[in-house]
């Protein structure tokens, strides 16, 4: 028996066994891409992406809550009320509509049918339409909340794809309907300052008190 040949095949069937572990260990090949891939569509399926517009390209933001409405259009740099020409509440409605360029869904309805009235959206509780200035509108109606509680169910007016959405948005922009102007600044009120009794000399001290005898 040869037994340097022997040793040979041993050496050769270990550094095999080390890289399968290796490349085993570390992902590598096509396992691994197929793994990052499957990850990444799962991620993205959780998080559905409902608007991606140019929010700086918005002229006009309109927002209805029942029968309220409130429509605020830009001028400049500024925002202004419509019909009144008020200042609007530039911080707010610039934050309601960078979030809703972007918006995303905390998820996505599976199998949601064709009935609206389940999720409140058959007559929406609140509507936000942000118009470009080419014209272009989008439209995002907002129903009734889950039934635990974790969200707004959503849609776009068109598209049947329904979405649950984070509180907050609805929050926000049911505050702006009801108030949209730009809050006024807050006045400050000077200090005012009591200049303290100078004693000097020959002043009687104020009387404390009238001594008991012991």
């Amino acid at each position: 028996m040869n037994y340097r040949v022997t040793l040979g095949f041993l050496v050769v069937a270990a550094i095999l066994a080390g890289l399968v572990y290796g490349l085993d260990k570390f992902n590598v090949g096509p396992t691994a891409s197929a793994n990052a891939n499957a990850t990444a569509t799962i991620t993205a399926s959780q998080t559905p992406q409902i608007f991606s517009f140019d929010d700086s390209k918005v002229t006009a933001m309109e927002l209805h809550m029942g029968d309220q409405t409130a429509r605020v259009e830009k001028q400049g740099d500024n925002w202004v009320v419509s019909g009144t020409g008020e200042p609007a509440n530039k911080a707010s409605f610039t934050s309601l509509i960078v979030r809703m360029s972007q918006l995303k869904a905390t998820r996505a309805v599976g199998n949601s049918g064709t009935d609206l009235s389940q999720y409140g959206l058959d007559t929406p509780k609140d509507v936000a339409i942000a118009q470009l200035d080419d014209g272009t509108k989008y439209e995002l109606d907002l129903g009734g909340k889950t039934p635990v509680q974790t969200g707004t169910y959503a849609k776009k007016s068109d598209a049947p794809d329904i979405y649950v959405v984070a509180d907050q948005f609805g929050s926000d922009l049911e505050r702006l309907v009801s108030d949209p102007k730009q809050p006024p600044t807050p006045t400050a009120v000077p200090p005012t300052n009591t200049p303290a009794a100078v004693v000097g000399p020959g002043t009687p001290l104020p009387t404390l008190g009238t001594p008991t005898p012991p």
